[in-house]
């Protein structure tokens, strides 16, 4: 029975009433005011009406599709008309109910933000808008993946606040669930190598990949799970689970009651519920900050029987050589024979290509009484000697018990494995006129991703020996952010040979990117030698006239093709002197390569119209 909103000393004439009703059970469409999207496995229900606007509840449709006793129920209580799990706004230390006002226990009195977007569906997405103060505060619901199912059997929570003011504000958010499996408000809750049955918070490292909630590994009915870290979730800052009763009644900060059980405050009902926070922090005028989490169905691997094994992990992880990829799994063990299991031992035999970087890989736990549960927790990291799909084994011994076995499939991505192919010429030609023909040449750079994950920051390079160089705006450096896998990029260049050295001129591409090994693809261009000339190219130019005494310069560009075995150079300038007049003569930078003089100088003579 569940007296949440009820007076205290209500709730006994209450439950004469109550018991004669069914059970509750999840309906399979909702009440007016309600808006909803759903799947094969979950269904979010988000409150539309004037009171309690935006609070959401999730239940399941067709939940895990290896068991059928997990169709149609309750993951976050309010089904019908969500209104227990709310969300708080903390704005300069100011706790805000995100919605709309309540007449009911969960935040009451609290301050409530002005809902500026009602709650509709928007593309597989709920959405709702509040605005508080400069504050515009976003929910999205939506169906998300699950790290341990790979399927959309979760609901991602996700709030963005943008500060649409002109001063900064300190914000902090917490979103609070209601849990509640099926019929069960009061089963314990499970974190890492912990079974919580009683007050508790978890700060900093002490926070797990997931959290998990199940009464039974015989004969679960629903098994849940939030998911922290992964695609689509922001890690909170801390969490804490206590009962409901108390999380309704302080919208931010309490008294923590470490070590309670969950029985709701002023009640005496088992109602577990989470709270996760993102800690305060700046949000200056014009920026944005999302805080989000995944709550849906709980990907655990069972085997029941005297000695009940449960094996929960990732459904799929990457390999990457650039950095260690560990990842939790979790055993359950419940003793359901009737029985105390004497000299019970649990081991983990991972396949090749994975290995235990953290905890043991056998477990003696000794005595374990009837009906009790215990849990062990590894950090594994695939080693990269063979991808695909492995197996985690976990098997239970006893003395007296028979043994039991079980096996959970995780699948290891092979890294981005990246080709390089370059397209450019083999050989330039000379036309007529004694010059490269294409010059600049293009090269380009087609990368292509084989792996079985993207590649992130994807860099390609291009190096090349003497005598070529890159033209115009061309950067040797390209980048692109992300490479998806049996995709290809194409990078392009613009070289030119500059006729010295000559003969078959190599150069090269070199592609890295997060988590691939660097591949490099080269090609060889043959550059003819030309024949040498001396190439005097005057400036194309308008010459103002002479004002206030200062002279108008004329650059003449002299160019070397092929600049090897240079000795010398005699040259002439003709002009017309009824329009112009020489005043100096300079070498400027010719003949001049790298500080040094390729050739002495000397003006020559000038004459009326010549200078030579």
């Amino acid at each position: 029975m569940r007296g949440r909103g009820t007076h205290p000393a209500l709730v006994p004439a209450m439950l004469a009433i109550l018991l004669c009703m069914p059970s509750p059970a999840v309906e399979p469409g909702p009440p007016a005011g309600v808006v909803s999207i759903d799947n094969e496995f979950i269904r979010i229900r988000v409150n539309a009406g004037s009171q309690e606007t935006g609070r959401f509840a999730v239940d399941t449709t067709g939940g895990d599709p290896s068991r059928s006793s997990d169709d149609d129920k309750i993951l976050i209580y309010g089904s019908r008309e969500p209104w227990t799990s709310y969300t708080t706004v903390l704005v300069d230390g100011e706790p805000y109910i995100f919605g709309g006002p309540t007449e009911r226990r969960a935040g009451l009195g609290a301050p409530t933000g002005a809902v500026t977007v009602s709650p509709h569906v928007s593309d597989d997405h709920i959405l709702c808008t509040v605005a508080i103060g400069d504050l515009e505060v976003t929910q999205d619901l939506s169906f998300a993946r699950s790290p341990t199912t790979r399927v959309e059997d979760a609901a991602r929570i996700s709030y963005r606040i943008v500060n649409r003011g002109e001063l900064p504000y300190t914000v902090g958010l917490r979103a609070m669930l209601d849990t509640m499996l099926g019929s069960n408000d009061g089963a314990p809750l499970r974190a890492g190598d912990r079974a919580i049955a009683t007050a508790t918070q978890l700060i900093g490292e002490d926070i797990p990949d997931y959290w998990q909630a199940f009464d039974s590994l015989g004969d679960p009915a629903v098994i849940s799970q939030g998911t922290l870290r992964g695609p689509g979730a922001i890690p909170p800052d801390h969490i804490e689970m206590v009962d409901w009763g108390t999380l309704a009644d302080s919208p931010w900060e309490f008294p923590f009651p470490t070590g309670a059980d969950f029985t709701r405050r002023d009640e005496a009902a088992q109602d577990t519920a989470v709270a996760l926070y993102w800690h305060p922090a700046v949000l200056p005028p014009g920026e944005s900050r999302v805080c989000s989490t995944l709550y849906g169905i709980g990907g655990v691997t069972l085997s029941p029987a005297q000695l009940s094994l449960g094996l929960t992990a990732p459904a799929e992880v990457d390999y990457r050589y650039d950095e260690e990829s560990l990842f939790s799994v979790i055993a359950y063990v419940e003793n359901s024979g009737g029985f105390d299991s004497r000299g019970t031992v649990l081991a983990l035999r991972p396949s090749e290509g994975l290995e235990i970087a953290e905890g043991n890989r056998i477990t003696l736990f000794g005595l374990l009484r009837a009906g009790q549960t215990r849990q062990v927790t590894w950090r594994l990291r695939p080693t990269g000697k063979v991808t695909g799909m492995l197996q985690i084994a976990a098997t239970i011994t006893s003395e007296n018990l028979e043994p039991n076995r079980v096996v959970r499939d995780v699948t290891v991505n092979s890294p981005p494995q990246l080709g390089v192919t370059i397209a450019a010429p083999n050989r330039l030609a000379v036309t007529r006129d004694n010059r490269y023909s294409p010059n600049p040449f293009a090269v380009s750079a087609r990368v292509t991703n084989e792996g079985a994950q993207p590649a992130r920051s994807l860099v390609a390079s291009l190096s090349f020996s003497d005598g070529l160089a890159l033209a115009g705006q061309s950067q040797p450096t390209l980048v692109a952010d992300r490479i998806e896998p049996g995709e290809n990029i194409t990078f392009n260049w613009q070289v030119r040979a500059l006729g010295l050295p000559t003969g078959e001129l190599p150069f090269s591409v070199r592609a890295t990117a997060a988590g691939a090994r660097a591949v490099t693809g080269r090609h060889t261009v043959s550059v003819p030698r030309l024949t040498p000339e001396l190439r005097v190219h005057p400036a194309d130019q308008t010459v103002p006239e002479l004002t206030d005494g200062q002279p108008t310069l004329v650059p003449v560009a002299v160019k070397l093709v092929p600049a090897g075995q240079f000795r010398g150079a005699r040259l002439s300038l003709t002009y017309d002197p009824t329009v112009l007049e020489p005043l100096y003569l300079s070498r400027g930078e010719a003949f001049v390569h790298d500080g040094r003089l390729l050739s002495p100088w000397s003006q020559g003579r000038t004459q009326l119209g010549r200078i030579a």
